[in-house]
């Protein structure tokens, strides 16, 4: 075989096995894309039932919410109904008339006056829904055991607003302002439980601005709040030193009162049944007993004065910036006259200004637990247990 005819046969052998290398890459084309249209296929498939399955869960979900939106409604209604029949109503006899036995006290008085005060238990223990657990006398009036000259300061309070609607609750005798404070509490007469405020009405030369009290002239210049402390559990107020000239030399002095000051008392600091932290000096007044709060400090501008009543010890404690500096307690003799207590401010010299707020419940950072027990427990003495609402 000459060398033309070899170079002839490889190639055809070579032709042969590019053919047959071809046909099989062919064919696995073939199949690999026979089998991607399948996948496709299926995808397309499971696509279709996934969009109707997705659409029922759709449908599903509206008509449970639906379902849901209608109960909620409903409940609403319910809630509704049962609010108006906790409340005294009006479309019924206008001149019906309870008879009450309040500890033995005895009132007559029209239903419609229950109404007066909004959101309180007074008006829902006579609604519709309550009425007829309120416990009888032996002459079928209802029986009330409440302190019953509280009773009655609000029975005429509430008569008199009939024709005189912004009447404001009257003042509280201080012989009753802890059982009137309870009741008040226990009854959510919002009206007796007003936010404290600083007096607008004074004997002094100091510029009242809300809460907010500026020195005019030099001398001490004292004020009270508009009304005490409440006696139906803790109580706590703070003063801001807005402005205080010279630190180091004026002075300041704020505490607690058991009366608000009259006559010259409104140009001192020597009150009768008061205490009072006057700065750089420390804790003074004739009804102290024990103390170990600390002395001197000055009340800079910027400085937060802090005065908490407990009213389970009749104890006071005072914080500066909300820190505790230590606690008080009270002569028993002076106890029996300061049956209430007013926050009271003084200030010495002109331009001096503080405001106080009377909305916390305590010092920030001081809750549960006092700095104070360093003081001894045995030399404070509480007052009488705490009254009941009667």
């Amino acid at each position: 075989m000459d060398i033309s005819s070899a170079q002839q046969l490889r190639l055809t052998e070579s032709e042969a096995l590019i053919e047959s290398s071809f046909r099989r890459l062919i064919a696995s084309i073939e199949s690999e894309r026979s089998k991607i249209h399948s996948t496709w296929s299926q995808i397309e498939e499971e696509q279709t039932d996934t969009s109707d399955e997705l659409e029922r869960l759709k449908l599903d979900t509206e008509e449970w919410c639906h379902a849901e939106r209608a109960k909620i409604d409903n409940q609403w209604k319910r809630i509704d109904k049962l609010r108006e029949n906790m409340s005294v109503l009006w479309t019924g006899d206008k001149k019906e008339v309870l008879q009450i036995n309040c500890s033995g006290s005895y009132f007559s008085l029209p239903k419609r006056l229950l109404s007066a005060v909004e959101g309180s238990y007074l008006n829902h223990m006579f609604s519709d829904s309550f009425i007829k657990n309120v416990p009888r006398d032996s002459e079928e009036r209802f029986f009330l055991d409440f302190n019953p000259d509280c009773f009655a300061i609000v029975i005429d309070w509430l008569k008199l607003q009939e024709t005189k609607r912004d009447e404001p609750p009257p003042q509280i005798p201080a012989e009753q302002q802890q059982n009137m404070d309870l009741l008040a509490q226990a009854l959510n007469l919002k009206p007796f439980l007003r936010l404290n405020a600083v007096s607008q009405s004074h004997a002094t030369s100091l510029r009242v601005r809300g809460n907010e009290i500026e020195a005019t002239h030099m001398g001490w210049q004292v004020i009270t709040a508009e009304a005490p402390l409440k006696m139906s559990g803790n109580s706590y107020f703070e003063v801001h030193i807005l402005v205080n000239p010279d630190p180091k030399t004026d002075r300041l002095a704020i505490g607690v009162c058991g009366h608000v000051p009259q006559g010259t008392e409104a140009h001192s600091i020597r009150i009768r049944d008061s205490i009072l932290y006057n700065s750089n000096v420390g804790l003074i007044g004739p009804s102290i007993e024990v103390s170990n709060v600390a002395e001197k400090l000055q009340f800079a501008q910027g400085s937060v004065i802090g005065v908490k009543h407990e009213i389970a010890t009749r104890t006071l404690h005072f914080y500066f910036n909300r820190l505790s500096i230590g606690s008080c307690s009270i002569k028993a003799e002076a106890l029996e006259r300061m049956q209430v207590m007013y926050p009271i401010f003084a200030l010495h010299v002109p331009e001096q200004k503080i405001h106080a707020d009377f909305s916390l419940n305590g010092p920030m950072g001081s809750r549960s637990h006092e700095k104070t027990s360093t003081l001894d427990k045995s030399a404070m003495k509480s007052s009488s247990p705490t009254k009941s609402l009667r």
